[in-house]
């Protein structure tokens, strides 16, 4: 009878290996042989001395976490070999190891949108701690990772709220926080870590969208109430009114001084010549007689104009009691202040182009928001203008009068504009 064939144990090409430490740690690193290669791969993960339960516990959670990138090394070594090393590697990044190194920029990134990222970052740890999650690698990332993330920021309370109920952060922030975690995605993609972007897995109602492009703006007559209205914290009310005739931002105005205003070449004006924090980029906006009477008088070559409080809650605060006692029923942000100054521009001037400039905005996209402001009030004011008039009857001349074809070339409307522009 013949002796039956001993079965041969495949070899793992990948063995979890330990490597004692100075501190009594010990290093877990895998120890990779394939097809005559050999490599090592120190995973950063530590297992610590079992002095009581929990390090106990959290040592069985390391170890759980070092046999799931083992198994994924695994995977991606017999897909793709040991010669493309670093892909299969990466693919097995953390991913918040991931996103802190998209948080890293290159050398043309904003300092604000660096900003934003390390935001996003603040948000996906959350969610990963709260679900915990806190392993998760890159390639574990999938469509219902997603939506977990988009419910979650739904939700996510704003952190600058000190007082007061707390509520989410605005459905405009969680949207790009969103479109900036895709971005990150779409980056791992590019590169050949993933296969594909799992945010694009979702369907358009299951992702945040931003909300309209309407802004909060004060009228004229508002303004002027405003103006002539009291206020607890002066030096606000200041500073509000300035950025209404000027559209700096709240991180302008804590810099804006002597050194930034310039004399036009004839002597006879002034003008704003300053780069602007958020864009990094340089905006001139002339200084109008009205403007000039909200200046403060100048404490120094380069010290700031207005001292206005760092704390927002201190100026929502004034700003909201100001309001009030104007009879104001809106809400007043230096957001306010700046779509003030946006719509007074194309009210006065009916040039997108030169609103654009003078709001400092890259595209006209940013821009044609403050014109169609303008639009709605013309027609609310066309609807008014009928609702007084429409019981009088038509002139007998006026019924002469022949009736024109609009055409292309007289459709003035700013996001007409916007349109042919793009297309040119």
């Amino acid at each position: 009878m013949a002796r039956p064939k001993k079965q041969v144990k495949l070899k793992e090409p990948i063995k979890i290996r330990l490597k004692s430490l100075a501190d009594g740690n010990k290093s877990i690193y895998l120890d990779i042989y394939w097809k005559g290669v050999r490599k090592y791969e120190y995973l950063k993960l530590y297992l610590i001395p079992e002095t009581n339960p929990i390090n106990k516990e959290q040592n069985k959670e390391t170890m759980a976490v070092a046999e799931r990138i083992k198994a994924e090394r695994i995977k991606a070594i017999q897909g793709h070999g040991i010669q493309d090393w670093d892909s299969v590697k990466q693919g097995a990044m953390l991913l918040t190891a991931w996103i802190k190194k998209y948080c890293e920029g290159g050398v043309t990134t904003k300092k604000s949108s660096l900003h934003c990222r390390v935001e996003m970052l603040h948000t996906v740890e959350k969610y990963l701690d709260e679900n915990k999650k806190t392993f998760i690698t890159l390639e574990e990332v999938d469509a219902d990772f997603c939506r977990g993330y988009v419910k979650f920021l739904r939700n996510f309370p704003n952190s600058h709220i000190i007082h007061g109920e707390p509520r989410p952060i605005s459905q405009n922030t969680s949207s790009r926080y969103l479109g900036m975690f895709s971005t990150c995605m779409n980056n791992a993609v590019r590169q050949g870590i993933i296969r594909n972007n799992p945010v694009r897995e979702l369907e358009p109602r299951e992702r945040i969208q931003p909300k309209d492009g309407t802004k909060e703006y004060l009228t004229i007559e508002e303004l002027r109430t405003l103006m002539a209205t009291d206020s607890y914290r002066p030096e606000i009310k200041q500073a509000f009114i300035f950025a209404c005739f000027t559209g700096l931002r709240l991180s302008d105005m804590y810099r804006i001084s002597p050194m930034h205003i310039f004399k036009t070449p004839d002597g006879k004006g002034e003008y704003i010549d300053m780069e602007m924090k958020k864009t990094e980029k340089p905006v001139i906006i002339p200084l109008s007689e009205e403007a000039k009477r909200w200046l403060p008088d100048p404490k120094g070559f380069n010290v700031p104009f207005f001292d206005i409080p760092t704390t927002g809650t201190v100026i929502g605060r004034a700003l909201r009691k100001w309001a009030e006692a104007a009879g104001i029923d809106k809400h007043l942000s230096f957001h306010t202040s700046r779509h003030t100054f946006g719509t007074l521009v194309q009210a006065a001037t009916g040039d997108i182009e030169t609103t654009k400039k003078l709001m400092g905005h890259k595209s006209l996209k940013s821009t044609v928001v403050y014109a169609d402001v303008l639009t709605e009030e013309k027609v609310k004011a066309i609807d008014h203008t009928k609702a007084v008039f429409k019981d009088r009857k038509l002139r007998a001349e006026n019924t002469k009068i022949p009736k024109t074809r609009r055409t292309a070339a007289t459709n003035r409307h700013p996001r007409r504009i916007l349109e042919m522009q793009e297309n040119e």
